[in-house]
C-alpha cells in the first residue's frame, strides 16, 4: 500500500494523501538534489546479469535499511522529467528480482506508475523495514552455487555499504525496535488500566483494548483536528454494527458525547471523563484517538450484572462479574475504531491489537477475599452465570495483527479472535465465531 506521507509531502508542506504526478513535477522544481529517502532515477531498472549485483535490489534494500523512501524512475539527476516507456515496465519482474536478490525479503514495497503531460514515471515506494538489515545477494558467473552478500544503506544522497560493526549494530537496532514496539503497546495498556481503576467504578471489571500501527504516524504529520476525530468516531459506529452482524448493542454508542476533548497528543471522548456527579447512569466507557494512530478503548463490563443481581448473594462480593456480550460488543467497537483510524490517518502498515480484562482486587479486600473474575451470559434474555464457568484470578492478554486494507470479514475475524481469546479463559465460547 503506497505511503501517503513521504519526503515530497514533507518538503512541499502537503497534507497526507496519495502521491500524484503533479506532486512529482512540483518536487523536481522545488526540491534541490536528492535525499536519503528520495532518489531520482533516469532509466528503468535492468535485469541483473550473472556475477553482478541487482542494482534494483540494492537500491530498495538501501532504502529499507535506512528510513524508507521513494525511488522515482524517469527523472534525470538534474531533475528534468524525461519519463519512461510504460510498455517496458514489468512490476512482476521487479518483484521477482527483489525476492531473488534480497535476504530477508523486503516486504511492503509498492510499485506504481504516474502519468501526466504525456509522460510516465515509475514510483517505487519503500517502507522503513522492521526486519533490517537486508542483505543483497550476488552469484558468481563461474559457480552459481557460490553467493556473496552485503548490506547497502542510504546516507544523505548516496548509497554505501555497511561495515561489519555497522551490520552488528543494525541487528541490535532490529531487536530493539521489536522490543520497543511491544513495550509501547504494553505501556498504553498499563496507563489505561491505571486510569480506569483509579477513577472508575472500583468494584468493576474493565475491558481494555489498544491498537497501535507497526509504523506509527511521524510527529511531523499534522495532528487531526477535532472535527476529524469526531468524524472517525462517528464512522466507527456503522462499521462496528457490520462487524457484529446480528449481535446487537454498542457500549461506545451510549458513551460518546459527540464532542471529543483535547488530551496529551490525543483526542478523548466518553462519559467516563466527566466529574463523578455529572456522569450518566449508563455504562462507563472511554475512547482515545492518539495523533500517532494509536487507539485506546476501555469499557466497564460489570455494571449490568451488578444491577441485575446476576451473581448469587453469597458470591456477590467474592467474584467480579464480566458480561460476555459486552466484551464481544466492546471488541467490535474497538476493531471498528482501529479500521476507521487506519482510513482517516492514511496508515499504510499493519496494526497490532491487544485486549485484556482488569479489575482492582483490593476493592474487595474489606468484605471478602477476591475470588477472581466470573463470566455472566445472556441466556433467554436474562443474565446468568454458567455452572461450569471458571473463575480466573487474572486474564491473559490476547493479541491480533490487522492488515491495513482489511475488509469486513477480516475485521470480523479479528474481533472473533480477540473475544474468544478473552472468553475462552472462562471456559465460555464467543458468539461472534
Amino acid at each position: 500500500m503506497a505511503s501517503t506521507w513521504t519526503r515530497i509531502h514533507q518538503e512541499l508542506s502537503l497534507q497526507p494523501e496519495p502521491l500524484l504526478f503533479e506532486m512529482i513535477e512540483r518536487a523536481t522544481r522545488e526540491i534541490e538534489g536528492e535525499r536519503d529517502d528520495l532518489d531520482w532515477k533516469r532509466a528503468l531498472p535492468k535485469k541483473p546479469e550473472a556475477g553482478q549485483w541487482s542494482e534494483f535490489a540494492k537500491d530498495v534494500a538501501a532504502m529499507a535499511n535506512a528510513r524508507g523512501g521513494l525511488l522515482v524512475y524517469g527523472v534525470r539527476n538534474d531533475r528534468v522529467i524525461e519519463g519512461v516507456e510504460a510498455h517496458a515496465i514489468s512490476t512482476e519482474h521487479l518483484y521477482k528480482w527483489l525476492r531473488a536478490h534480497t535476504q530477508p525479503f523486503v516486504g511492503g514495497v509498492d510499485i506504481y506508475q504516474l502519468e501526466g503531460n504525456g509522460k510516465t514515471v515509475l514510483v517505487v515506494d519503500v517502507p522503513a523495514s522492521a526486519m533490517a538489515p537486508h542483505f543483497v545477494l550476488g552469484t558468481s558467473s563461474r559457480d552459481k552455487e557460490q553467493q556473496a552478500f552485503a548490506v547497502p544503506a542510504r546516507f544523505a544522497d548516496h548509497t554505501t555499504w555497511l561495515s561489519e560493526h555497522e551490520i552488528e549494530r543494525a541487528y541490535r537496532d532490529r531487536f530493539a525496535r521489536q522490543e520497543d514496539a511491544t513495550k509501547a503497546l504494553q505501556r498504553h495498556v498499563a496507563e489505561t488500566r491505571e486510569v480506569v481503576l483509579g477513577e472508575g467504578n472500583d468494584a468493576a471489571a474493565w475491558l481494555i483494548m489498544v491498537s497501535r500501527p507497526t509504523r506509527p504516524v511521524p510527529p511531523l504529520v499534522p495532528a487531526p483536528q477535532r472535527h476529524q476525530a469526531a468524524d472517525t468516531l462517528s464512522a466507527a459506529l456503522p462499521t462496528a454494527a457490520k462487524i457484529r452482524g446480528e449481535f446487537s448493542g454498542s457500549p461506545m454508542r451510549e458513551a460518546l458525547t459527540g464532542g471529543p476533548r483535547v488530551g496529551l497528543r490525543r483526542w478523548v471522548d466518553g462519559n467516563f471523563l466527566t466529574a463523578p456527579r455529572q456522569r450518566s447512569r449508563g455504562r462507563l466507557a472511554m475512547v482515545e484517538l492518539h495523533h500517532d494512530g494509536t487507539v485506546v478503548y476501555a469499557v466497564d463490563v460489570s455494571q449490568g450484572a451488578y444491577r441485575a443481581g446476576a451473581l448469587p448473594p453469597d458470591e456477590f462480593g467474592k467474584a467480579v462479574p464480566v458480561e460476555a456480550h459486552i466484551v464481544q460488543s466492546g471488541v467490535c467497537d474497538a476493531v471498528a475504531l482501529t479500521r476507521e483510524t487506519q482510513l482517516a490517518r492514511n496508515l499504510t502498515s499493519s496494526t497490532d491489537l491487544a485486549a485484556t480484562l482488569v479489575c482492582d482486587p483490593d476493592s474487595h479486600r474489606d468484605a471478602h477475599r477476591f475470588a477472581g473474575f466470573i463470566a455472566v451470559l445472556q441466556i433467554h434474555g436474562f443474565p446468568e452465570v454458567p455452572k461450569d464457568c471458571r473463575g480466573p484470578i487474572a486474564i491473559r492478554q490476547v493479541g491480533y495483527e490487522l492488515a491495513p486494507l482489511a475488509g469486513i470479514e477480516e475485521l470480523r475475524a479479528a474481533a472473533a479472535s480477540l473475544a474468544s481469546g478473552l472468553l475462552n479463559q472462562f471456559g465460555v465460547e464467543s458468539q461472534l465465531l
